[in-house]
């Protein structure tokens, strides 16, 4: 399937370029004028919950990254199976089907939110355990955890709403296979890292301020730059169609995608005030959000239709 002439750098790449280099630079200078990138959150705040005890906190958290860490490790970069990609080619813009193993496993946005996902897990299951031992809890962490959640769970359900209602129908739709996008692998990427940061959304340890909103199109921007680094000097494919900064509809798309992450926060973000407000009413809306967004068999054609 050929999506179209993007074979050299068009004048839309630099358009791009500069669309998302000033969105980057604005996002940051909002998150310096909130005090975003300031905001501490106290030690409290991060172990404590009001509806499981600390220990079961602690264990929870080290738990999910865990398996963050081992699907990362074993179920990806040392798995003898090669990952499946339907990417766009560099050169041609053709969309080929890539396989693809070892480290080049993470050149994905799923990997890498799952990263994300794994080592916010750690880190605030780290202060959860240093709480508990009654041990000083570095002053640092106090300020990134808060950040890694805001981006964690902007990223988390774009993922799963895109691979949900995006990617599988449109490789369905297209005759592609898809059985690989429900490999053990793809289902604690696309599924569980949602499932597991909406748990940690019910049990309400961390404060979830609306100023987080700009931190998942921060981290956007950068896989951005990522990809286009990625594409042009070493993989010479781009994971995502949307991604590639020279179609004409580019800057638009990227536009879209910075506002899509907004929007997916500020979904949880909902989720987070009801829950603040009467639980009895936000855990449902959890659970139905968490039900509409994750998929864990493949479609039948009626499903698609």
């Amino acid at each position: 399937m050929v999506r179209g002439n993007t074979l050299a750098e068009s004048p839309r790449t630099k358009a791009t370029f500069t669309i998302v280099t000033a969105v980057f630079v604005l996002l940051l200078w909002i998150g310096f004028a909130t005090d975003l990138f300031l905001h501490k959150a106290s030690t409290e705040s991060i172990v404590k919950s009001e509806k499981i005890p600390d220990i079961l906190l602690g264990l929870f958290r080290i738990g999910a990254a865990y398996l963050a860490f081992h699907t990362i490790l074993f179920w990806m970069v040392i798995s003898p199976r090669p990952g499946i990609m339907y990417c766009i080619d560099f050169d041609t813009g053709n969309v080929v089907k890539n396989e693809i193993k070892g480290i080049e496993r993470l050149v994905t946005f799923s990997s890498w939110q799952l990263i994300l996902c794994g080592i916010f897990f750690f880190l605030s299951g780290l202060v959860s355990w240093l709480t508990i031992f009654e041990m000083e809890t570095p002053s640092f962490l106090n300020r990134i955890i808060p950040l890694l959640y805001y981006m964690a769970l902007s990223a988390s359900s774009l993922t799963a709403i895109v691979v949900r209602y995006v990617i599988i129908p449109a490789d369905f739709n297209s005759n592609n296979p898809i059985g690989h996008l429900f490999l053990k692998q793809e289902q604690v990427m696309h599924n569980w890292t949602l499932i597991l940061l909406s748990v940690e959304l019910v049990l309400g340890t961390i404060e979830v301020l609306p100023e987080g909103v700009i931190l998942g199109g921060f981290l956007g921007g950068i896989y951005f730059y990522f990809a286009y680094i990625w594409a042009r000097f070493f993989g010479e494919y781009f994971v995502y169609d949307f991604i590639d900064p020279r179609p004409k509809s580019a800057p638009y798309a990227i536009v879209g995608l910075v506002i899509a992450f907004g929007i997916f926060f500020m979904i949880m973000y909902a989720l987070y005030a009801v829950l603040e407000w009467n639980q009895w009413v936000g855990i449902p809306l959890v659970i139905l959000f968490v039900q509409r967004s994750v998929l864990f068999k493949p479609p039948s054609i009626e499903s698609i239709q």
